[in-house]
């Protein structure tokens, strides 16, 4: 995957996630996953964590490799 694909992958994802409205853009939580993204974007190296957005009880769940995946994972307790 050369970085314009990446690019317009990871574009998808903040299309998603901004369709939702969940008010997540502003937390510090979302500017950490948005580095990571750039970092992804930029050098293409793997990577996969989860983000718990405190507050919101959502993790950011991510997995960038070959394949770009990315969804939001409910836990009551965040």
């Amino acid at each position: 995957m050369d970085m314009d694909q990446r690019a317009t992958e990871i574009m998808k994802i903040f299309k998603q996630l901004n369709a939702i409205n969940l008010g997540i853009a502003g937390f510090e939580e979302f500017q950490e996953f948005k580095k990571i993204c750039n970092c992804f974007i930029r050098d293409g190296n793997p990577r996969c964590g989860n983000i718990e957005i405190y507050g919101t009880k959502r993790i950011i769940c991510y997995r960038f490799g070959e394949q770009v995946e990315c969804f939001l994972k409910y836990d009551e307790t965040v």
